[in-house]
């Protein structure tokens, strides 16, 4: 699981980093003070998890969020703030989650057992992960969404996964016939 942390303010974003590799010591960490920095990580190498605060200067943690929902739709969200008026434009954001600050490793658990698109990695030598639960989705093993060029096939695949699971070449051309 690949998680990100972002707080304009050192000693928050410290604290809320030592609390999330408490509560997942094996999920790959990483901790910005820049919501650019940020957005332009989640670009390269996706994300599982944002913890985002709200109050920063410049760009809100609310606008930072839409911007990695655009990158990626089905991005867990947990926003992080000292302030509870901003719950409200949190929770329409369809956040995964909602901590007030100071954050706690036991706060952090609950919100990452209980995440709205949760993270299940995958084998090291698969080559696809097939998601089955909510949407159908198809994933290459860096994480690349598969994309069906005709309805048909990506119906067809959803009944018959080991024809194209367990072929080595090219996805699309075996899912086309």
């Amino acid at each position: 699981m690949r998680i990100l942390c972002l707080d304009d303010e050192e000693l928050a974003l410290q604290m809320l980093e030592m609390c999330v590799k408490k509560a997942k010591p094996e999920a790959d960490v990483w901790s910005f003070d820049d919501q650019d920095a940020l957005l332009e990580d989640a670009e390269e190498s996706g994300c599982d998890v944002a913890f985002l605060d709200i109050h920063m200067r410049g760009m809100t943690g609310v606008e930072v969020a839409k911007r990695l929902k655009d990158i990626n739709p089905k991005m867990n969200i947990i926003f992080v703030t000292g302030f509870s008026e901003y719950k409200g434009e949190a929770m329409d954001m369809k956040a995964s989650g909602y901590i007030m600050k100071p954050v706690t490793k036991e706060e952090v658990e609950r919100e990452l057992s209980d995440l709205r698109y949760p993270s299940m990695a995958p084998k090291k030598d698969a080559l696809l992960k097939v998601q089955c639960f909510g949407n159908f989705d198809v994933f290459t093993p860096n994480g690349d969404h598969v994309r069906f060029e005709r309805s048909k096939a990506k119906e067809v695949s959803r009944f018959t996964p080991r024809k194209f699971l367990h072929h080595k070449g090219d996805i699309r051309r075996d899912l086309r016939g």
